[in-house]
């Protein structure tokens, strides 16, 4: 008796142990230009550079690859607020790995590294 609690213990445990899930990962899918950037100085000034053009785009497809029309391709993975984008520009053999704070929603996503925000639109 004693070996079965054991086992059906060692069940539950295991069967909690899960791989931790994807956050928003259909939300991201898609292309996203970038219309603005937003820097905030050690001072707390901020500027707002606002890009007229669609031509800079990022593209997060649901294999997990990325492309950037100004970065290259390679790949992402997203954990609760992260998203971590590997990807090797045009003329580099290595890849680079890019950490951001990411928000999402229909229509807008804003990725965000130290004191720079990019804000993009759903194309």
């Amino acid at each position: 008796m004693k070996n079965i609690v054991v086992l059906l213990f060692l069940a539950i445990l295991l069967s909690s142990c899960e791989k931790e899930p994807d956050f928003n990962l259909d939300a991201i899918h898609g292309q996203w230009f970038v219309f603005s950037e937003e820097r905030r100085s050690a001072t707390g000034n901020t500027s707002i550079d606002t890009l007229y053009t669609r031509e800079e785009y990022f593209e997060f497809r649901a294999d997990k690859s990325f492309f950037s029309t100004a970065d290259g391709s390679g790949f992402y993975e997203i954990s609760r607020d992260s998203v971590h984008i590997s990807f090797r520009r045009r003329d580099d053999e290595d890849y680079r790995r890019f950490g951001f704070q990411y928000k999402v929603d229909a229509t807008d996503l804003a990725l965000s590294e130290g004191n720079v925000t990019l804000h993009m639109k759903r194309l």
